[in-house]
């Protein structure tokens, strides 16, 4: 029942949301459910106020009321269904935006948020289809754009992925994740000085997007700008001192430009940072035993990484078992080396190139000789 000192005080409650002010809000909204106990609008804001607060349960909570006390009325189903994402229940959140959706067939958003959980589900043609249907109801909804463009570049369609990148920039120039997006699609394709200028744009928005910088220093890695890409790399980390993958790659151009310790470094952080990525364990024990510089070499460690990383790929990833060829052959193992070399040239998939260089190497281990790097980059 509405009564001007109600509404009063939903005014105050709506006025807190919008300064952010959410425990004020929903103290608000408190006071009108308890003049008004049937009031399912009361309910959804006081939820949304709870979200404010990161009280997820509260929240889910207040709509589940909304829900019993206004079946029929949409926001609670859609508000509920982007919390249960969150919390990781995506079969249920599809439920209630799909809810949402037949009660309200027109708010692009539901069908934006539910094409999200799509893509999330990797179902891309129900996505494509909920993003494309967000579009329709709003031309100018450029999230769809970048999102549905990012699955077109997945399933190869670049032309409709680079569509769709361009859209979501023209209505909004200042979309970073559509410069970001594009780059990554530039980057894919091998455009490499196309991504970079995506990338320029989009840590102009983001100067402190580490992912970003991580991907433009592939592309300056690969371009072979090393010092460029070790600029990047080292930015990388610097915004995000996390990312793994860029520990990783610092440690790649440090590899090249010779700097046996730097690079062990970088491989260390990044397997500290994530203990599953079998590359930076197989490049680290590569220099421990093969390193030119004798103060570097380890062949126990050496051992014990490549070991590692085998299991890591299941003993069926050429490098790694020849890694673990090469740890042997330091340790002064020339069976054991002998034996993991013919096994990682007897693999499929390795290319003939490597299958030379490993030959030669085993020639080395029949002779009791291990591997070294050589001095320089010749």
């Amino acid at each position: 029942m509405a009564t001007p000192e109600i509404d009063k005080i939903s005014k105050e409650g709506f006025d807190a949301l919008s300064k952010g002010d959410y425990e004020l809000a929903c103290s608000c909204w408190s006071k009108v459910i308890q003049a008004d106990s049937i009031n399912a609008d009361a309910y959804i804001s006081r939820g949304i106020a709870r979200i404010g607060m990161n009280d997820l349960e509260g929240a889910i909570n207040d709509w589940n009321e909304a829900i019993r006390l206004k079946p029929d009325g949409a926001e609670a189903y859609a508000n509920r269904g982007n919390i249960l994402q969150r919390k990781g229940e995506l079969d249920q959140a599809m439920i209630d935006w799909s809810k949402a959706i037949d009660l309200d067939p027109k708010n692009a958003e539901i069908y934006y948020n539910r094409g999200r959980g799509f893509q999330e589900k990797q179902n891309w043609d129900k996505a494509i289809s909920d993003y494309s249907a967000a579009i329709q109801l709003n031309p100018n909804y450029f999230q769809a754009y970048t999102n549905r463009g990012r699955i077109y570049g997945y399933l190869g369609e670049w032309s409709k992925a680079f569509a769709d990148f361009d859209e979501a920039i023209r209505i909004k120039p200042t979309n970073f994740n559509a410069y970001a997006s594009r780059g990554e699609a530039h980057q894919f394709r091998g455009e490499l000085d196309k991504a970079i200028s995506d990338f320029d744009e989009a840590l102009l928005l983001d100067p402190e997007a580490g992912k970003i910088y991580y991907r433009r220093g592939n592309c300056y890695f690969k371009k072979g700008d090393l010092d460029v890409a070790m600029r990047d790399y080292s930015r990388a980390v610097a915004n995000d001192p996390c990312l793994a993958e860029a520990y990783y790659e610092r440690g790649n151009v440090h590899r090249q430009k010779r700097n046996w310790i730097e690079s062990i470094n970088d491989y260390q952080e990044a397997m500290n940072l994530n203990s599953k990525a079998p590359q930076p364990l197989n490049n680290f024990a590569w220099i421990l035993a093969t390193c030119p510089e004798s103060s570097v070499r380890n062949g126990k460690r050496a051992v014990e990484a490549a070991t590692k990383a085998c299991g890591l790929t299941a003993w069926k990833k050429w490098n790694c078992v020849g890694t673990l060829a090469a740890a042997f052959a330091e340790l002064g193992d020339f069976d054991q080396a002998i034996k993991f070399q013919k096994q990682a040239m007897n693999m499929e998939k390795i290319p003939d190139k490597a299958r030379n260089e490993a030959q030669q190497r085993l020639n080395l281990y029949c002779q009791h000789k291990p591997f070294r790097m050589p001095d320089d980059n010749s």
